[in-house]
Parts: C-alpha cells; sequence; structure tokens
C-alpha cells in the first residue's frame, strides 16, 4: 500500500510498545507524514526520529483529548502545518491500566472495576477517555475530511466492547467494556453519515494483546492466572501489538476502500461476533 502524500493522526501513539506507537510507524513506514497527539510527550523525540530516519514529517503535540477545545486547537494546528489530515486513528484508551501520566486530572483506578459498583469519578474517567474523547477527535477532524471528500478513520474497540468485560478480569473493566461498546456505535454511525463524503470509518475490537499495557495487566496476577488466561484463548497465545496495527495501516489504505462500519475483530478466536 502507498500512503506517500498522505498525513496522518493518531491519538495515544507516544509510548514505546504502545499499539499507537506501532500505527504511526507502520502508516510512516507506508509513506505517510504524522501528527501524533498523546500527554506523554517524553516519547515524542524517538518518535520523531523513528519517522524522519524513513524520511517523513512529523509533528507531537501535548494535548488532553478529553479537552474539546484544545482538540480543535490540536488540529487546526496539524491542518497548518501540513495542509490537510487524510488518516486519523484514535488509539488513545484504556482500562485500569491507565497510568496517572495519560491523564490530566485525577488518579486512574489500581484495579478492575465493576459498572455496578465502580464510583462517579471511576466511570466518568474511564467513558471520558475511551468514549468521549474518540468523538471529540472524529468531529474536529471530519469536517476538514468531509471538505476534501476523503478520509479514513480507524476508531479502538475491544473484545470487551463486543461481549462486556468478565467480572473479575484483569484485562477489563466494567465501564471499559461500555465505553468501548459505544466506540462501536460511534463508528457505525459515522461510517453511515460520512460514507457520501468518501470517507470510511471503521474500528477494531482486539482481546488480549500484549502491549505495555497488556503487559502490565498480565504483570499482575500469578503464572498460573496467566497461564489460564492464555488456556482460554484458542490459538493458544496473546496477540502481539503488531498484529494489530498491521490491520490498522491496512483499514487506512486504498485496498479497503468499500469497507466501511466494520468492526475487525483481533483476538486468536476468542470472540467473534
Amino acid at each position: 500500500m502507498d500512503l506517500a502524500g498522505r498525513v496522518a493522526l493518531v491519538t495515544g501513539a507516544a509510548k514505546p510498545r504502545a499499539i499507537g506507537n506501532l500505527v504511526a510507524l507502520g502508516l510512516a513506514r507506508e509513506g505517510a507524514d504524522l501528527v501524533v497527539a498523546d500527554l506523554y510527550e517524553e516519547g515524542f523525540p524517538a518518535l520523531a526520529e523513528a519517522v524522519g530516519a524513513m524520511g517523513r514529517r512529523s509533528l507531537g503535540l501535548r494535548v488532553d483529548v478529553l479537552d474539546a477545545q484544545a482538540v480543535e486547537a490540536m488540529v487546526e494546528q496539524a491542518i497548518a502545518e501540513f495542509g490537510h489530515i487524510d488518516i486519523l486513528v484514535n488509539a488513545v484508551g484504556g482500562s485500569w491500566s491507565i497510568r496517572p501520566e495519560d491523564i490530566r486530572d485525577g488518579t486512574p483506578p489500581d484495579r478492575p472495576v465493576a459498572a455496578a459498583t465502580c464510583s462517579d469519578a471511576e466511570w466518568h474517567q474511564i467513558i471520558g477517555v475511551n468514549l468521549h474523547a474518540t468523538f471529540y477527535v472524529c468531529r474536529a477532524v471530519a469536517r476538514h475530511m468531509m471538505a476534501a471528500r476523503r478520509g479514513r478513520i480507524v476508531n479502538f474497540s475491544s473484545m470487551a466492547g463486543r461481549r462486556g468485560g468478565q467480572p473479575g478480569s484483569v484485562i477489563s473493566s466494567g465501564p471499559y467494556a461500555v465505553a468501548k461498546a459505544g466506540v462501536i456505535g460511534l463508528t457505525k454511525q459515522l461510517a453511515l453519515e460520512l460514507a457520501p463524503y468518501g470517507i470510511t470509518v471503521n474500528a477494531v475490537a482486539p482481546g488480549i494483546i500484549e502491549s505495555w499495557r497488556g503487559e502490565r495487566a498480565l504483570a499482575s496476577v500469578s503464572a498460573d492466572a496467566r497461564e489460564r488466561i492464555r488456556a482460554a484463548i484458542p490459538m493458544g497465545r496473546v496477540g502481539a501489538p503488531e498484529e494489530v496495527a498491521n490491520m490498522v495501516v491496512a483499514l487506512c489504505s486504498g485496498e479497503l476502500q468499500y469497507v466501511t462500519g466494520a468492526v475487525v475483530d483481533i483476538n486468536g478466536g476468542m470472540w467473534s461476533a
């Protein structure tokens, strides 16, 4: 696939071994210039160096994607720098494994929480970083793509958004499952609204992936528990973040331009809608 001349905005892409980071590198490898939005600005220099080594340009912007006005300003800055945004990947998000540096206000929960018993703060925080943030960025980018009459948007849902978060799971949480189900609904609605403008909107729904967040969650349980988790996966292993990133990059290409409103399950056979 050839993305030369395209500009991609990827949220949540600054941390090494984050899926968004690998998506950004994959898009640059295919020829796209990058705008990376993240609160973790410490990761910007290494990412810029890697992208520059591929001959592509990049712009790292420290943005709180829960701030709608900041998101609008970020998109305007990206347009001013590159002239257009052709690809949007909303990779920001997380459950109890969100780190304090990944949010602007408050302290994230340090364990899975249930929808029936979580606090107001836990509910709003997890719903916000997964669903509200995705909406804010989609809304800010959509009007520019509509004017250009082209674009690719890929949102991150989760297997939990498909079937709910298993109680007691170390991977998910109740509010996270609700938020990721909302991302699926948002994706399908935007796909209908934006299809007449030549814009595709799809989502990926990863299962258990050994990104930095997945590694943190798996490390929180015993070796026996980790083995039980792996045994529950028909393929017998957790997924690699590169496997998710490769699918996202493919959805951003021109080869899949008739695919929109889809949710791609990437879970080793654990769930199929």
